[in-house]
């Protein structure tokens, strides 16, 4: 097992030795505690999106006066603009 030094200025420090005497727990136990409360609390901000309901809650007005949403759908989207571009390129092209 390997032993850390932590630097707390006197706020923190107070605060650590109050959690140790009102839970009856030594400095190691509490810090201990304390990592294992943040890592099951630690999510992606991905995820903290998609939780708090923000990913998809947002739709785009389609040109065509639909509504669609161009973050789910932005490989269908960007196929289609690249599949118009490439048709408009080979209508422009000289026949041989």
């Amino acid at each position: 097992m390997r032993t850390i030094s932590v630097r707390l200025d006197d706020g923190s420090e107070a605060r650590l030795d109050s959690l140790c005497q009102t839970l009856g727990l030594s400095q190691t136990e509490v810090v201990k505690a304390g990592l294992d409360l943040l890592q099951q609390h630690s999510t992606s901000p991905a995820a903290l999106a998609e939780g708090l309901g923000l990913i998809g809650s947002f739709s785009s007005a389609a040109q065509e006066g639909g509504t669609t949403n161009r973050g789910r759908d932005h490989s269908a989207l960007l196929r289609q603009k690249l599949s118009r571009q490439e048709s408009q390129q080979r209508l422009s092209r000289p026949q041989p």
